[in-house]
């Protein structure tokens, strides 16, 4: 009795050990409250010194500060906004970690764009105290531990969006999806810091943020059930004789 109790629960470790081992293939860099249900948490803000305003939360249909005329946020009833009576530069990042590869991984959000200015200005930098015109918005991923200001190509590990000349000045949200697989499998184990920021020294800006995620696709990512009971029994069919073996040479 005690032998079958024993061969049980090797099968049951055996079991478990194998299931883990197919989810963590699956697992992939995660967002918390992109949808900024839970106000700012789990993100960090950082405004130049100097600059007026920051992000804020934005409900209902009108900005933060200024009350301007914005589309409601379109996930819940929460988004991130920046507003401001006055020139700033304005940052909104959260850092993540993926640790095992991914197969495929789409970084997406939507965004509000309200330049009040009549064009976008586009300086290769985020200070607004400067005689340049800066008027802008960007998302990037940096490299962990980098300045949240930086524009610097060494901590710029991907440009996800920049406003432009030319672009509607108002516009959003719109929804913008980018492929970070690649970016993700080569800084495995590394922290990662997405960063959206805005600049304004021309006019007031608004920039509004919400439905933040990263998704990884399923059908690569998880293999079918089916597969998995399959590679599970012809793992134990190899591997658990020779656990039970040990157990009958000590008994």
């Amino acid at each position: 009795m005690e032998r079958k109790t024993n061969r049980m629960k090797i099968f049951i470790r055996l079991s478990a050990a194998l299931t883990c081992s197919f989810w963590l293939c699956a697992q992939a860099a995660s967002i918390t409250n992109g949808g900024f249900e839970s106000g700012l948490a789990a993100w960090t803000t950082a405004d130049q010194l100097g600059s007026e305003g920051t992000f804020a939360l934005q409900t209902g249909a009108a900005s933060p500060v200024n009350g301007t005329a914005v589309p409601s946020p379109p996930g819940g009833s929460t988004a991130a906004m920046t507003d401001a009576q006055g020139p700033g530069s304005h940052v909104l990042f959260q850092t993540f970690m993926v640790s095992a590869p991914v197969p495929q991984a789409m970084l997406s959000f939507d965004l509000f764009i309200g330049n009040r200015a009549g064009a976008f200005y586009r300086p290769n930098s985020l200070d607004f105290a400067t005689p340049t015109l800066n008027q802008q918005a960007r998302v990037d991923i940096l490299a962990g531990g980098a300045d949240p200001s930086s524009v610097s190509a060494t901590d710029v590990l991907m440009n996800l969006f920049q406003t432009t000349a030319g672009d509607a000045l108002v516009s959003g949200y719109s929804h913008h999806a980018s492929d970070i697989t690649a970016l993700l499998n080569s800084h495995l184990n590394t922290p990662l810091t997405l960063r959206f920021a805005e600049t304004d020294n021309v006019l007031t800006f608004q920039f509004g943020v919400d439905n933040v995620d990263i998704q990884e696709t399923a059908e690569a990512a998880v293999p079918e059930p089916s597969s998995i009971w399959l590679l599970m029994a012809g793992a134990l069919f190899v591997v658990a004789p020779m656990y039970i073996t040990r157990i009958h040479r000590r008994t």
